[in-house]
């Protein structure tokens, strides 16, 4: 259920998020009215072209409202970047100052396969739908000249369902330009993002902030929530604190730099695969579990710039929203430019209701499940009293199991009485037998039975216990995580000269030394020598990122699997001590450098 009262305008105000920006960020939370004034209004032909309905300057929230009832189920989207004085407002722009993270501090977080797949993503952008070239430039001029009125917009949404008062914050921003200015993975009109608050409501109405989820890159269900609780989790008095992503705006919640994976499609095969073998063998919050392999991007959440919220540096505006507010329920189109990419990446966002496809945001409609709260409960005296009625659950199944087992129990013995009778006449025998067969099978239901009603008893018995002793019920502040947010850097390491050049050079690199080895070489030298080329790089790209270490045990577990497969050949060939001897072998080797590299450590 939705309210608009000024007791729901309290309760956002007292758990208003601060939100702490990355220096040199350019684009801040505004009003949406102040940037649907400055756009126009698109739709897209049946032909596939696209065609203005509403001019700039003339389109207002009220008219937006009215968009699915004038044009119904045909698609549209906003465009705030105008053709006409794109080029004009981007030169303007570039010439101002500005603060601005060096692109190639991504490309040093990962090794060289990272950046060769890091090509082919910006090659891809050649046939994707992308955000033209100076549309980021012109949107800062457009932004800083006709939307941003010097303050900080919220839209708030108080719902009250399953036990508790859920506070949405939801930010809009007019351009997301995390790849034009940060090397991120994509560029796109209009962003918008939320944090949520929940509460737990006492009998009294008195009211408790339990978790807080915000949304955020790769991570869904319960990591996007943080207890109230939790160590990591910073805040203000009453206010959480959020760390924004650098022109991409994703929220987390300790400050740095993230390593980002963009799994592209034609890889997800083989992603799948090492990701499973990954987590047999590496904990769930190790570095390989967390970044895996894909093209990296950086978002750079570090909280040194600006400060949004209480006692920042803007101030909030709070707006209050719910379903029937006319142009969050009006308009199901994208809030900026639709570049029709397959991938979406380029494309802008719709709105706090809906996704690109019309169908309403989960988030939106169960807030709850977003964050995987639907299973918890928000107290420990609810979960105690779910507890309590699962006890009662258990009574009246042992109830039913106990019928159950009477019932089972008396058709066996008149079975075993009529087979009894059956089997002392010659004639009746055959059907003596068929009786000796159904009670078998009876007796090994009633057996599954019986160990149900066990078990059932067990589960009663160990549940009472927890009441009892009073046992806590509720999940420690960090046991419902599975891949917390980690940042792989602080962001205040500088990184050295040489590991920079070798950024820059090590894929052209890499490529002409590999393309000379197929001009140059001819037969099987050439596929060593490309593997040769390969491992030499890979060494020295660890040198320069001071992970040599790593890229040892690396090799030295890529020499298991080789020297796995090897073995397993030769057993078939050769002769089955040789198989044993060549894993055994390898095995050892690993082991010492995996020793050695633990002692180097020390």
């Amino acid at each position: 259920m939705a309210a608009t009262s000024d007791s729901d305008l309290e309760l956002l105000r007292a758990h208003e998020p601060v939100l702490l920006c990355t220096k040199g960020e350019l684009f801040f939370p505004t009003r949406v009215d102040n940037y649907v004034r400055n756009c126009s209004l698109w739709i897209e032909d049946p032909g596939g072209g696209e065609r203005v309905l509403v001019p700039a300057g003339e389109l207002t929230l009220e008219r937006l409202a009215q968009a699915e009832d004038e044009w119904p189920g045909r698609h549209k989207h906003l465009r705030f970047v105008q053709k006409e004085t794109l080029r004009e407002e981007a030169r303007r722009f570039r010439g101002s100052a500005r603060t601005v993270i060096p692109k190639s501090g991504r490309l040093a977080a990962v090794g060289v396969l990272g950046r060769i797949l890091d090509i082919l993503m910006k090659f891809s952008l050649l046939i994707r739908g992308a955000v033209p070239g100076g549309v980021s430039f012109a949107a800062v001029t457009r932004f800083r000249e006709r939307v941003d009125d010097g303050g900080a917009t919220y839209y708030g949404r108080v719902l009250r369902e399953g036990g508790y008062v859920v506070l949405q914050y939801w930010f809009f921003y007019a351009m997301n330009d995390w790849r034009t200015i940060y090397g991120g993975v994509n560029d796109h009109e209009a962003d918008w993002e939320r944090v949520t608050v929940y509460l737990a409501e006492d009998p009294d109405g008195t009211v408790l902030p339990v978790w807080v989820g915000a949304s955020s890159h790769e991570y869904q269900g319960d990591d996007l929530r943080r207890s109230w609780n939790d160590p990591e989790l910073h805040r203000s008095g009453d206010h959480p604190v959020v760390y924004v992503g650098a022109g991409s705006h994703s929220h987390q919640m300790l400050p740095g730099d993230y390593l980002i994976q963009v799994d592209p499609s034609i890889f997800r095969g083989l992603v799948r695969v090492w990701r499973a073998i990954t987590q047999r063998l590496f904990r769930s919050d190790s570095a390989i579990n967390r970044h895996g392999i894909g093209v990296p991007f950086v978002d750079y959440a570090r909280g040194d710039g600006m400060r949004l919220g209480p006692g920042g540096d803007r101030e909030w505006t709070p707006v209050l929203i719910d379903d029937d507010t006319p142009w969050i329920r009006g308009y199901r189109g994208l809030w900026g430019r639709d570049t029709g990419d397959f991938f979406d990446g380029e494309r802008a966002p719709s709105g706090p209701r809906y996704e690109r496809d019309g169908t309403v945001r989960r988030s939106w409609a169960d807030s709850l499940a977003w964050v995987g709260l639907h299973k918890v409960a928000p107290t420990e005296e609810e979960a105690r009293a779910d507890l309590r009625a699962h006890v009662r659950d258990l009574e009246r199944r042992a109830e039913e199991l106990d019928a159950e087992i009477a019932e089972r129990r008396d058709r066996l013995r008149r079975l075993d009485a009529a087979r009894m009778v059956l089997g002392r006449r010659a004639g009746s025998r055959p059907r003596a037998r068929e009786y000796a067969e159904r009670m078998e099978a009876l007796e090994q239901e009633l057996t599954q039975v019986y160990e149900e009603r066990v078990l059932a008893a067990d589960e009663r018995e160990s549940h009472l216990e927890a009441l009892a002793a009073d046992t806590p019920l509720l999940p420690d502040p960090t046991g419902h995580l599975k891949a917390p947010h980690r940042p792989y850097s602080s962001g205040k390491q500088q990184s050295t000269r040489f590991l920079h050049a070798w950024v820059a050079l090590s894929t052209p690199l890499l490529l002409l030394s590999l393309a000379a080895t197929l001009f140059l070489l001819n037969g099987t030298a050439t596929l060593y020598a490309m593997l040769g080329v390969v491992v030499a790089f890979a060494a020295v790209d660890a040198v320069a990122r001071r992970k040599f270490l790593s890229f040892l045990t690396g090799l030295a577990i890529l020499a298991v699997v080789l020297g796995l497969i090897v073995g397993v050949v030769v057993a078939f060939v050769l002769d089955w001590r040789i198989a044993l001897a060549v894993p055994i072998a390898v095995i050892v080797a690993v082991l010492l450098v995996v020793n050695v590299r633990d002692l180097m450590r020390r």
